[in-house]
């Protein structure tokens, strides 16, 4: 389970879970799930979003529709009966998603090991694959990507559930960011 930010690098890992696990179960287990549904993750202060002044939003995970909200991770809107707006949030949720898939294109295909189940015991593995996060952070720093990654890496779609429900704050969360992603100041310019 990892996050990774918008410059394809990890921000945050946690190692040990199976890969037959529901990812949503995973992530509340985890200790990096714990602390963000716990309000302890360190997030950076909230900000106003680019071309506005208000409201101040919070940074956020972004996260396929069986995980549960919470004020710093959003989903996608259910796929029925949307609005336009809620159809442009999805959008733009789904294109930062891609971010973390390329991400893990990224490790996957510059590190072999990953290309067949890793043959080492467990504590060997969980540092095989923390050396190749820090690793892949290193040359991301010392050479950064220059083209358009998502056109070069495929990327497994994952398999949309119906997650929780969210309370009415985190909801009107989410709405703050597809009213943004609509207006002049958020929109895109074919979004039209």
């Amino acid at each position: 389970m990892a996050l990774a930010d918008a410059n394809y690098q990890f921000i945050a890992i946690d190692i040990g879970a199976y890969g037959r696990t529901n990812d949503s179960k995973v992530f509340k287990s985890s200790a990096m799930g714990r602390r963000v549904y716990g309000n302890h993750f360190p997030f950076p202060a909230p900000q106003p979003l680019p071309g506005t002044t208000e409201p101040m939003l919070p940074f956020v995970i972004v996260a396929g529709e069986a995980y549960q909200m919470c004020s710093n991770l959003l989903k996608p809107y259910g796929q029925r009966n949307l609005s336009a707006e809620k159809i442009w949030y999805n959008y733009r949720l789904s294109r930062a998603c891609r971010m973390v898939e390329c991400t893990f294109g990224l490790l996957f295909s510059k590190w072999r090991i990953f290309m067949r189940p890793i043959q080492h015991l467990p504590d060997n593995v969980d540092k095989i694959v923390k050396a190749c996060v820090i690793l892949h952070n290193f040359l991301l720093t010392k050479d950064p990507l220059t083209t358009d990654v998502e056109t070069e890496i495929s990327t497994a779609q994952e398999t949309q559930h119906t997650g929780p429900q969210a309370t009415a704050e985190v909801n009107a969360l989410r709405d703050s960011f597809s009213h943004y992603f609509s207006s002049p100041d958020g929109s895109l310019r074919w979004q039209e």
